[in-house]
C-alpha cells in the first residue's frame, strides 16, 4: 500500500496525452480493485461522480468492479488532455485523503499508535 501511495503522490498533470493516460491507468486500476481503499463498490461512486466523463456511469456497473473499471477506462480514454489532467488531480486528492483517513500509508506501528491516541484528531 505504501508503494501505491507514493506513486499516487508523484502523479502530476502533463502535456503529453499518452504518458498521462499510461501513468493514470497504472494507479487507477489497483486503487479501484483495492478492498482496503474502497471496501464496497458503492464507495467508488463518490469519487467517480467528481470526474469529468463524456458519458455517465450506469448504476448497474457498481455491482461489478471489473465491469466498472472497464467502463471508467473507456471513458477516460475518450477524454482530452485538460479533462484527463482534471480527473488525475481529482483522483489524487480523493484517494490520498481516503488512504490517510484509513491509515493505509503509515508503515510504522509507532506512528499508528501516536495517531490513534493523538489529541489533534481534527
Amino acid at each position: 500500500m505504501k508503494l501505491l501511495w507514493r506513486r499516487i503522490r508523484l502523479l502530476e498533470p502533463k502535456a503529453e496525452l499518452d504518458q498521462v493516460k499510461m501513468e493514470f491507468y497504472s494507479v487507477l486500476i489497483p486503487v479501484l480493485l483495492s478492498k482496503k481503499i474502497f471496501e464496497y463498490n458503492k464507495d467508488i461512486k463518490d469519487m467517480l461522480e467528481l470526474f469529468k466523463l463524456k458519458n455517465p456511469i450506469g448504476e448497474y456497473l457498481y455491482s461489478n468492479r471489473t465491469a466498472l473499471i472497464a467502463k471508467v477506462i473507456r471513458e477516460i480514454d475518450k477524454n482530452e488532455i485538460e479533462e484527463i489532467n482534471f480527473n488525475l488531480s481529482t483522483f489524487k486528492e480523493f484517494v490520498l485523503k481516503q488512504m490517510e483517513e484509513k491509515q493505509l500509508i503509515d508503515s510504522s506501528e509507532t506512528t499508528k499508535f501516536i495517531n490513534k491516541y493523538s489529541r489533534n484528531k481534527g
